[in-house]
Parts: C-alpha cells; structure tokens; sequence
C-alpha cells in the first residue's frame, strides 16, 4: 500500500499538476481506503487506473483531503484559558508598551467557526473596557469554497452546539433553519485566500507585516508530513511578534514540543517559542 500511495502521488503531480506530497502517507492511505469504501469491488489498482483515465475522479481525490471541519469554540478549555487569561494579558500588555492593536492570523480557519469564537471574545473583553482595544483577526485558507462559506457567516444548529445561548442571542440571527453571525462580530475579521506551503507570501496580504499576537493553527499539522509540519510551523513563527502565542489541536502538542516551543498551562494547546512555562 505505501507504493501504492507513492505511485498516486507521482501520477497526479505528473499527469495532472496535482501536488498531494506534501500530506502525511498515514493520511492519504486513509483517505484511499474512505474513497474506496463505497466501491466494494474496485481493488487499490483498479483505483489507480481510475485516477489514470479520469481527471475528474483525480481531482476530486485531491479535493477530498482539503480539511474543512470546525466548530465554534472546539476546545473549551483552550478558549477558556484564552478568554479568562491570555486575552487579557495580551492587552495589558499592549497597553503598558503603548503599541497599536492586538493583531490575530487565524490560519486554516476554513468555514471560519474559529475566528468568529475569536472575535466573539474580543468583542465581550471590549465591552468591559473604558479604553476599547483596536483588534485585526487576518482568517486564511486554500479552500475558496470554505472562505466563501466563512465570509457568508451563515451556520446550521449543529455548528452552534457549543456556543451558550446569551451567545447566541448577542451575536447570531435566526434565518429560517440556521444562525447569521452578527455584523458586530464580521467587523473584526478579514478573510482572505492563503497557502501555508507556498514560498510566494510569509504571511497574508491583507496583513502586510504580520507581527501576530497570536496564531491559531488548530487540527491541521497532523495530516501533513513532518518535514511539511516544520515548514509550516517555521513560516508561522516568522510573522510572530516577540512573546506572541500559537494555538494548536489538543492532538498536535507533541509536534509543537518537539519544535521548541512550550505549552503555557498544561493541556491548554496554547503555547510560546522559547520560554517557561508560567
């Protein structure tokens, strides 16, 4: 089978332009077997003389391995770490160097759950404030469709699950069967197309510098091969400021540990480059 997966990999980039080599082997193989799984009949071999003879049926093999799964506040423990310390720090922080506002790079954001939980958050922390913090939330992704979805702002009962009801009733509309975000949450967020593993651009655009305080990569690295992991983690750690936290998944803690950064508070996915934990 790992042939097999070397063989497809060289067949799409070869016959169609398609670069799937940067994805890890364990998660193409998976991916494989899940395209497979509704052909009871069609062998490993047989699938690859498909994806030889069709471009449709390669092109939605590679479509399949786009990751666009989220959830508004997906870890509990990390947003609450996030909205009852960090975001605070953060900005008190600022406030004492007189710096301009919190800049916040939500990679991968697909649908966008994660950077409006972001933006929620920010926006209840302004409302306890005299002096408003001044907040840019720079939300990427390579899928077009998923940014599509996300710049909509429209969401199902299901994506709503973990958000309080006083959320929803402060920053969705009801339309029918589904949820708006609010105009007051949009505001905060600019949504734009980027890829991490490209050497075009070190950080989006519309950012210009980047100079983050904060980096969300959540639930991706893992699907990518360790030496594409580094490189990405690598490129997010350019456009950091000094001091300045990533946010991963719960199940990427050991990549991050292993690229010399450390989690601040234990099982928080929150974690700094080059500093002890607090």
């Amino acid at each position: 089978m790992e042939n097999t997966i070397i063989d497809i990999i060289e067949l799409l980039k070869r016959s169609y332009g398609i670069d799937i080599s940067a994805y890890d082997h364990s998660f193409l193989l998976k991916s494989l077997a899940d395209k497979r799984s509704g052909r009871s009949s069609l062998s490993v071999s047989d699938f690859y003389y498909l994806l030889k003879t069709d471009r449709n049926e390669a092109s939605l093999f590679a479509e399949s391995l786009h990751i666009g799964y989220s959830e508004f506040f997906r870890n509990p423990l990390t947003f609450a770490f996030l909205e009852q310390i960090i975001l605070p720090q953060m900005w008190s922080n600022k406030k004492k160097t007189k710096e301009s506002g919190l800049r916040i790079w939500s990679a991968a954001c697909a649908s966008g759950q994660e950077s409006y939980s972001l933006a929620i958050l920010f926006d209840e922390m302004a409302e306890t404030l005299i002096e408003k913090p001044q907040i840019s939330i720079f939300a990427t992704d390579n899928n077009t469709e998923e940014l599509e979805k996300a710049q909509k702002g429209i969401y199902d009962q299901g994506s709503i699950d973990k958000v309080t009801l006083k959320r929803i009733r402060n920053y969705f509309t009801l339309l029918g069967d589904c949820y708006e975000i609010s105009p007051k949450v949009r505001k905060y967020v600019d949504f734009s197309h980027f890829d991490l593993l490209s050497d075009e651009r070190s950080c989006p655009a519309p950012s210009l510098y980047g100079n983050f305080d904060l980096v969300f990569c959540s639930n991706l690295l893992f699907y990518y091969k360790p030496e594409s992991r580094i490189a990405i983690i690598d490129k997010i750690s350019k456009t950091m400021s000094p001091g300045a936290f990533l946010v991963t998944g719960e199940t990427e803690r050991d990549i991050l540990l292993k690229c010399n950064f450390q989690e601040v508070y234990e099982n928080s996915a929150i974690f700094r480059k080059s500093v002890k934990k607090i």
